[in-house]
């Protein structure tokens, strides 16, 4: 082999690894969402029309990741077993924002100051949130999950807890299967 056929092996070889790791990251949001069927008390809102969709993400103000929209359009909004993953509840977008991630990211815009990039996906509960941190997009342009927590001044990141929402999804179904 000559040193050109092995750079470009090497780099062929990087590729192919790139594409392995953006199927396996929708895939995981794949399983997570067929799992999460298992769960007792599974929940759905029902998925919503891409017009509901790119309405949400005006309000919000930037694209939603593949994950993201796919979330919104398959299925809405989810709740297992006190696991409550926010999402579009309804049509309307009327203010009451219990499940919605949209009018719950808004209205902590704009009561805390909530950094414009995050959108409320999960709470943790004792005051811990989970965000999509839409400031930090990997290479398939998923926003990773943070922990974080508002201590009356300023919005305070706990810890990175997932590369992206399949797999903080797909963690907390397979956790809760696990306990069934």
């Amino acid at each position: 082999m000559t040193n050109g056929e092995v750079i470009t092996g090497r780099i062929e070889q990087r590729i192919l690894n790139e594409i392995g790791e953006l199927v396996m990251s929708y895939q995981n949001f794949e399983k997570a969402l067929e799992l999460a069927k298992l769960c007792q008390y599974y929940t759905t809102v029902g998925g919503k029309n891409v017009n509901t969709i790119e309405k949400a993400q005006e309000m919000f103000g930037y694209t939603f990741s593949k994950q993201n929209f796919q979330f919104y359009k398959q299925v809405g909004y989810l709740s297992f077993f006190g696991n409550e993953f926010y999402g579009i509840v309804k049509e309307d977008f009327s203010g009451i924002y219990t499940g919605c991630a949209i009018e719950a990211t808004l209205q902590d815009r704009k009561d805390y100051n909530l950094p414009s990039k995050w959108l409320i996906i999960y709470d943790f509960d004792d005051g811990y949130m989970g965000y999509l941190d839409y400031n930090q997009l990997n290479e398939e342009r998923e926003p990773p999950v943070i922990m974080a927590i508002y201590d009356g001044e300023k919005y305070v990141v706990v810890e990175k807890v997932a590369e992206d929402f399949g797999d903080f999804l797909l963690g907390i179904v397979e956790e809760q299967l696990s306990r069934q």
